[in-house]
């Protein structure tokens, strides 16, 4: 999967500082990913789950929460159905991706504070397969689109990455999902692997 990277700031007027810690799944365990991976990473660079060496390079979002997990794509509700999960390579020119299960979708959720905004710099994406195609990306701010495409080819060489205007694609909460549809992906050791996967998120 590619990365993606979101954001906290105050919010206008309050402050001008911001901050941006990336998220690479890197530290993010064996293989089944926590949903709360990432959330309120501190001038430490831990988690509010203990985990440890976040890359604080942008800063910490300690005044934002992260969800992440597999989501009813085909069924079109994108409610949580699992875990994300963790791959070491494969996906284009990434390592540690994480992934959705199988004939499923991804959603990541980022929230901020009262009196704070999160927002959405970028992330990558990369294949596992040649000629691999994503059926459906979008980004909701508030609940509200602000970018969707399908059909989208996504490079199994070198990884793709989808790049936002931060001072746009900003407020309380941020929504990124992705889905693949049947078609996609095999079944293979450990589980079964998506085609497309994400990595480097910085908020």
């Amino acid at each position: 999967m590619k990365r993606f990277i979101a954001t906290a700031a105050l919010c206008a007027g309050i402050a001008t500082v911001s901050f941006g810690t990336v998220l690479t799944f890197d530290n993010a365990g064996n293989f089944v990913i926590p949903t709360d991976y990432g959330s309120r990473v501190n001038n430490s660079g831990n988690d509010a789950g203990g985990r440890t060496g976040f890359n604080l390079t942008h800063g910490a979002t300690p005044n934002v929460t992260v969800q992440m997990f597999t989501a009813d794509y085909q069924g079109g509700t994108w409610n949580q159905l699992g875990n994300l999960y963790r791959w070491s390579t494969g996906y284009a020119n990434l390592v540690d991706v994480a992934y959705h299960s199988y004939n499923e979708g991804a959603r990541i959720i980022l929230t901020a504070d009262a009196g704070h905004e999160v927002r959405l710099h970028s992330f990558q994406m990369g294949g596992y397969y040649a000629n691999q195609r994503l059926p459906f990306l979008q980004v909701l701010v508030d609940g509200n689109p602000v970018y969707t495409q399908t059909d989208i080819p996504i490079n199994t060489t070198t990884a793709d990455t989808f790049t936002f205007d931060p001072d746009t694609v900003k407020g309380r909460v941020i929504g990124i999902r992705f889905g693949n549809d049947w078609g996609v992906g095999t079944i293979t050791s450990p589980s079964p692997r998506r085609a497309v996967a994400i990595r480097t998120l910085r908020m």
